[in-house]
């Protein structure tokens, strides 16, 4: 009785999301269709992963296992032509139930850098079924965290490379985006707020602070 109560209540979550998809395409994939215009941006009412993310490995879209998603916006980033924007709402399931936040992927080259993963609380639980498994992130000690952060989830592949970019201009910057989560791999920076959907009206300036933060981040890699 278990397993089928099991597949009755995926089957009913898988369900929940799918009209959630159905009941939003429209007025957001319009306004989000219309801001990409404006940015000079491509948009697509759905995609998949390309293959350079997927062997990322990151942990929130490994956890997801969904290889595909609603309302992508990417391209050049307007006077930045080092910048190639993929912004996209990707669902995921996991224990706490469904959820669906709004992911903002940028390139952000950090030499001698490990994989890393920054949130202020644990939001994501991965088993041995995540892929990212065999590229698991090891949690900083306490001596590894600047104070300010001694309280936040700060996991890395090399603790001390992560503790080396965390200089004060960094840490201001996460402490003033205390909601986000943060992960970095294979030279792109991922960003989003759990369970959280961005307006349109807000996509623009979260990535004018998306900029902010790669900015810092490049400062304190050459500094170390």
């Amino acid at each position: 009785m278990t397993p089928l109560l099991s597949l009755i209540i995926i089957a009913a979550i898988i369900g929940l999301l799918l009209l959630l998809m159905l009941v939003d395409r429209g007025s957001r994939g319009s306004e989000l269709s219309a801001l990409a215009d404006q940015l000079k941006l491509a948009y697509r009412p759905y995609a998949s992963l390309s293959q350079r993310i997927r062997d990322a490995h990151f942990q929130l879209l490994d956890i997801g296992q969904f290889r595909h998603f609603r309302h992508l916006l990417e391209g050049q980033l307007e006077n930045d032509d080092s910048r190639y924007l993929n912004l996209f709402d990707y669902s995921l399931i996991g224990a706490g139930g469904a959820s669906t936040q709004t992911v903002i992927l940028l390139p952000c080259p950090l030499p001698e850098a490990s994989a890393f993963s920054i949130c202020r609380k644990r939001w994501l639980q991965e088993d041995v079924f995540s892929e990212s498994q065999h590229k698991k992130l090891a949690s900083l000690t306490a001596q590894q965290k600047p104070l300010l952060l001694r309280q936040w989830q700060l996991h890395s592949q090399n603790g001390e490379r992560l503790w080396a970019l965390l200089k004060p201009e960094v840490c201001d910057w996460l402490l003033a985006h205390p909601h986000l989560h943060i992960e970095w791999a294979d030279g792109i920076l991922l960003l989003c707020r759990p369970h959280h959907v961005l307006p349109p009206a807000q996509i623009e300036d979260a990535l004018q602070h998306a900029l902010q933060l790669i900015k810092r981040l490049q400062d304190s890699a050459r500094t170390v």
